[in-house]
């Protein structure tokens, strides 16, 4: 009988813990990015660049930090720029703006003088983006995501 007892616990413990994290797990895919601004642009010599972001987001959810951001920016299919970008903390449960400093540095055929020449021709359709991050949540586990040939034009129109 005892026995009986400690197994139905342990379930109604388990069922609860189930139910409780179900409940997280919507809240974190209710995360969302509401808008995103580029605020400055600055060459760095002939081949580099940092911009600062402002990124919007709806977090419902735990606190959490994006670290290790990386990717490469690709031209219709060729490599046009290599970027990083500085860790983000985003609060709990907030709705906010978030500054977000990255560095780049364009690929072999490119120069900051042949960007500004196709700026004048710029079509998102013509570039796409992987995407390399790592999500640390506030008690420390983390998790790595990588997302490959996302278009900038789905980027853009989810503005």
């Amino acid at each position: 009988m005892k026995q009986k007892r400690s197994i139905i616990l342990i379930l109604a413990t388990v069922l609860a813990l189930c139910l409780t994290g179900c409940g997280s797990v919507e809240r974190i895919r209710n995360i969302q990015v509401t808008s995103w601004a580029v605020e400055s642009v600055s060459p760095t010599g002939l081949r580099g660049l940092t911009a600062d972001l402002a990124v919007g987001v709806e977090n419902p959810a735990m606190q959490f930090t994006l670290e290790d951001i990386e990717g490469v920016l690709y031209y219709k299919g060729t490599e046009f720029v290599h970027y990083t970008a500085d860790p983000v903390t985003v609060r709990r449960k907030s709705t906010a703006v978030y500054p977000l400093h990255c560095k780049a540095i364009l690929g072999g055929e490119y120069s900051v003088l042949s960007v500004l020449g196709m700026a004048r021709n710029y079509d998102p359709a013509d570039f796409t983006t992987d995407i390399h991050a790592r999500v640390r949540l506030r008690g420390g586990a983390s998790k790595s995501f990588d997302f490959k040939d996302i278009p900038i034009k789905d980027l853009i129109e989810a503005e």
